[in-house]
């Protein structure tokens, strides 16, 4: 699967990138739900990272510990920090053919799925590339395109979530999250009442796609923090006590420079080191042209909001469609 991201990173943030958190403080229905929650906004992918593994990586659980890291995706990290719990639902997306937005950084061939992102997120995690197997071609032998063109005829998405199952329930140690060391708090600092929540649900349905940044604050009120990619983005990626983080490597990539957090409850006092397993919060992102373009949520009663389709995200990002060549 490598050849499908050719992403490449700053070294000082690599060792992020290496190790995860597992479930931790949830038990294993309330982290199947968030795994289930993320998944459902796979389209709210903006950065896919490379996990370098050496040999047999994929199934073992000692690897090295890390203390508090950075989120540096909130969907993508969530699903990798939920270890085999996120397994099923990513698992279940292998077959799921909706657009969505290109999270590589270099996208050189291909337009993935969310299909094709749920096995790229699968194959960071610890699942092998079985697909190269189920084309009757050495892994060597792929071209990047084969990613995207072998699952796109007849029932060979079907094949691909059969083998990926297989797979799995062979190899019952795989894919738990290396632990974090990270200090847990006993109770969370702040955490909206549940009148609060529902008057927060309430303002955040009203938002739509196109909306303004003065739309959006005039519903929405006053955010707990705001990230302006071209403030901070490219020159404070050593500040960490400084960046906040919400805008992925893509963003710039992507046209959006800017995006609002609103935490509903919070366990972490750095925003760049946010929990996303314990803390919950939306993000909203715009658009260089000032317009909403999409919302992340990591709290149930609150869904997500992310374009429907390509057009629409072109008219979102640069105000014209994508023009077909």
């Amino acid at each position: 699967m490598t050849v499908l991201k050719l992403l490449f990173l700053p070294f000082f943030l690599l060792p992020t990138f290496l190790f995860a958190e597992p479930a931790g403080s949830l038990n294993s229905a309330e982290a199947r739900k968030l795994a289930e929650l993320m998944c459902r906004q796979l389209p709210n992918v903006t950065t896919i990272l490379e996990i370098i593994q050496a040999p047999g990586n994929a199934t073992n659980n000692s690897m090295v510990s890390v203390r508090e890291p950075p989120v540096v995706d909130d969907v993508y990290d969530s699903l990798v920090w939920l270890g085999r719990s996120s397994l099923p639902c990513l698992t279940d997306r292998v077959t799921d053919t909706h657009w969505m937005p290109d999270p590589r950084s270099e996208p050189l061939l291909g337009v993935p799925l969310v299909a094709d992102v749920a096995y790229m997120i699968l194959s960071d995690k610890g699942v092998p590339d079985v697909l190269s197997k189920l084309a009757h071609k050495k892994p060597d032998q792929l071209r990047m395109d084969d990613y995207f063109l072998w699952p796109s005829v007849g029932d060979h998405r079907l094949r691909l979530q059969a083998a990926i199952r297989a797979w799995i329930a062979q190899h019952p140690d795989c894919c738990a999250a290396p632990t974090i060391v990270r200090k847990l708090a006993p109770k969370p600092s702040f955490r909206m009442a549940a009148s609060e929540l529902a008057a927060a649900r309430t303002r955040f349905s009203r938002l739509r796609p196109g909306m303004s940044t003065e739309q959006v604050l005039s519903i929405a009120g006053k955010p707990d923090a705001v990230d302006k990619g071209e403030e901070s983005q490219v020159t404070n990626w050593t500040a960490a006590p400084k960046h906040i983080g919400l805008l992925g490597f893509c963003a710039a990539d992507r046209g959006e420079n800017l995006a609002y957090i609103f935490f509903t409850e919070r366990w972490t006092s750095d925003i760049f080191r946010r929990d996303p397993l314990r803390d919950r919060y939306v993000i909203l992102f715009f658009s260089a042209q000032g317009k909403f373009t999409r919302m992340f949520s990591n709290i149930a009663d609150i869904p997500p909001i992310f374009p429907p389709s390509e057009t629409s995200w072109h008219r979102l990002m640069w105000a014209e469609p994508k023009i077909k060549k």
